[in-house]
């Protein structure tokens, strides 16, 4: 295919909002789209070379899969390398066999289903996996697979109906992504069937001969056309955020508009802007960019206690240049100098380099890990970042029965027959919420006494807000406790919470003006004590010398929205009980229960040791208040 600066400088385009909102940079809330961009070029590249090599019959799998590895995987390499070797020294046991788990995932070109099935509601924070970014790279590399087959069959069996095939497979991937964003959510981001689309959207103009056909049209229609691209590229860094569903129909906006350049043409006003040589020199070196500075972000993040500006200084100078030096030490020299070598060389050296560095992430993860660097006391402390594991957690929790996920079917439906059966002979309490109820339910449950029963009523990010304008299984749970279940039942006393935001203030005065007209016993349990990363592995770390970083790592934002709330909530007339205060009182917050455990097993959910604590001192507030007998 003919080059195309331009497209490069598209690439430029999409790189760099990516790599602000990883940074945490604000007023791009959409920069993530910046990753459809890449598939609407990829799409449109790899498309073009196989259909061209179909229509002249001069196709070579070999070929193919030589210019791909040579392109891909030496900087890969040597980024995966330079993380396992950090996290070996750096990470606990834990941390580095899930490193090595996905690096091995990103070798066999499968992490972003490594991802789709490891990145949940207890998994830790995914913004702590230094390969996270690479979910983007195994899609790519799986259209590769999957797409030389497709294209060559089609043009080979069907050639007229090349264009209808493509369109076809646009309609259907679009449509399954819009079926299952609100279902499965996290296969709808992560997996190719639902993203196969965006990838088609590009190959589309290549495959259709688009830009041949639209030759004839105007400069002026042109300039407009990328102009309402640009637009479109635009509204979806400014506008989207991650609380939006996607990709389905808001993947849209970053793609129709990547779309509407490439089609404009390269003279178009938005391409000559594409084509100044800075920005066609990003683009050039957007794929190290985007390899290189995610391991960096979340290192930085977990290691380096950098005042902010120099922060972000340190990531971009980091990130820039390691990317140049990869672009002119390992991309060129092996993208450019070794493509004299014959394919099959090429493809054989890959094969063996990835089954080298597959078989040493495997060693180094689970069979040879670097545990003996930190003492017995952090290690004790850090299993429970794995506390999903452990025994307490189906007893704390009852995952899949009484708590399920609330925002899409991935999970088994909430068990409303056995969770909300009341007691003839005691008490009736309900708890109401996420997973921020979840984690108290049980420990209130064990507080209260044999004389109490504790309903547990709980869903994973699911609000406890009355009328939400979603409609998922959470909603579904809300609307039918406030509105049928409530009313028709007699319980002595409703205990609400969550994992609340300032923006949950509002629509929760309005959710108790509402409840108050079915229940005269209500009370509002505020937000929970949270970290920038897992409590037990900040405690594990502080054990062996990292002084003070626990309470450095406090969200000190959770006091700000608990004073919120308690003034909001006393305007109803309603009592609330502020956790926070429970567990920092006077403003120094406990990491570890009266038992020695960790208070909470990950940025803020609480173990049951730490639930325990919280719920016997929350128990005897209620029972002052008169909430409870």
């Amino acid at each position: 295919m003919k080059y195309r600066a331009d497209v490069d400088g598209l690439r430029a385009l999409a790189v760099l909002p990516v790599i602000a909102y990883h940074m945490g940079i604000g007023g791009i809330p959409g920069g993530f789209t910046g990753v459809d961009i890449f598939f609407v070029i990829s799409g449109y590249l790899i498309c073009g070379i196989i259909y061209q090599g179909g229509m002249t019959n001069t196709f070579s799998y070999l070929e193919f899969y030589k210019r791909r590895c040579l392109r891909i995987l030496p900087p890969l390499f040597v980024v995966l390398l330079s993380t396992l070797i950090f996290g070996y020294y750096h990470l606990l046991p834990a941390q580095f066999s899930d490193l090595s788990n996905s690096s091995l995932a990103t070798l066999l070109f499968s992490s972003n289903i490594f991802f789709w099935k490891t990145t949940g509601y207890f998994a830790g924070p995914a913004e702590l996996k230094p390969l996270l970014h690479t979910w983007s790279l195994a899609v790519e590399e799986q259209f590769y697979i999957v797409m030389p087959v497709v294209l060559l069959f089609v043009v080979r069996r069907f050639r007229q109906h090349t264009s209808r095939v493509m369109l076809l497979i646009i309609a259907a991937s679009l449509l399954l992504s819009i079926y299952a964003v609100t279902r499965k959510p996290t296969f709808t981001f992560y997996l190719l069937p639902t993203r196969a689309w965006e990838l088609a959207l590009g190959g589309l103009i290549a495959v259709a001969g688009l830009e041949a056909k639209l030759a004839k049209l105007s400069q002026g229609v042109k300039h407009l056309m990328s102009l309402t691209g640009l637009a479109l590229i635009l509204i979806g860094f400014l506008w989207l955020t991650t609380e939006k569903p996607f990709p389905a129909w808001n993947a849209l906006w970053p793609c129709l508009g990547s779309f509407l350049i490439i089609l404009a043409g390269e003279r178009a006003m938005v391409s000559r802007l594409l084509s100044l040589k800075p920005v066609v020199y990003i683009g050039m070196i957007s794929y190290c960019l985007y390899l290189w500075h995610w391991p960096i972000i979340v290192y930085s993040r977990m290691f380096f206690n950098l005042a902010p500006g120099i922060r972000e200084l340190t990531i971009v100078g980091l990130t820039l240049g390691l990317a140049v030096a990869s672009r002119y030490l390992i991309e060129i020299p092996f993208r450019y100098r070794l493509s004299g070598f014959s394919p099959s060389r090429i493809v054989t050296a890959s094969v063996v380099g990835l089954v080298l560095m597959a078989s040493g992430s495997l060693y180094k993860g689970h069979l040879s890990n670097n545990a003996g660097q930190f003492s017995s006391e952090a290690l004790m402390l850090a299993q429970y970042s794995q506390y999903k594991e452990m025994p307490d957690f189906d007893y704390q929790y009852r995952p899949g029965r009484c708590f399920v996920d609330g925002k899409s079917q991935e999970d088994k439906p909430f068990d409303r027959d056995y969770c909300l059966k009341t007691s003839a002979t005691a008490k009736n309490y309900v708890v109401i919420g996420d997973s921020h109820a979840a984690h108290l339910w049980r420990a209130l449950s064990l507080a209260a006494g044999d004389g109490i029963n504790v309903i547990q009523a709980t869903s994973a990010g699911c609000k406890p807000l009355y009328r939400q304008s979603l409609h998922n299984p959470c909603t579904e749970l809300v609307d039918y406790l406030y509105g049928n279940w409530i009313p028709s039942h007699h319980i002595d006393g409703v205990i609400i919470s969550a994992r609340w935001l300032p923006e949950d203030i509002a629509p929760l005065k309005a959710t108790l003006a509402q409840l108050k007209s079915v229940s005269d016993n209500i009370i509002v349990l505020g937000p929970t004590i949270e970290y920038t990363e897992a409590l037990p592995d900040l405690l594990a770390y502080q054990t062996d010398g990292r002084k003070d970083l626990v309470a450095a790592s406090i969200d000190h934002s959770i006091k700000t929205t608990d004073v919120a709330m308690q003034q909001a909530v006393a305007t109803e007339k309603i009592p609330y009980i502020s956790i926070y205060s429970i567990i920092c009182p006077h403003d120094v917050c406990r990491g570890l229960a009266s038992d020695g455990h960790p208070l909470s097993n990950d940025y803020g959910h609480l173990t049951l040791s730490g639930a325990k604590d919280v719920a016997k001192e929350a128990v005897q507030v209620m029972r002052q208040d008169k909430f409870m007998p």
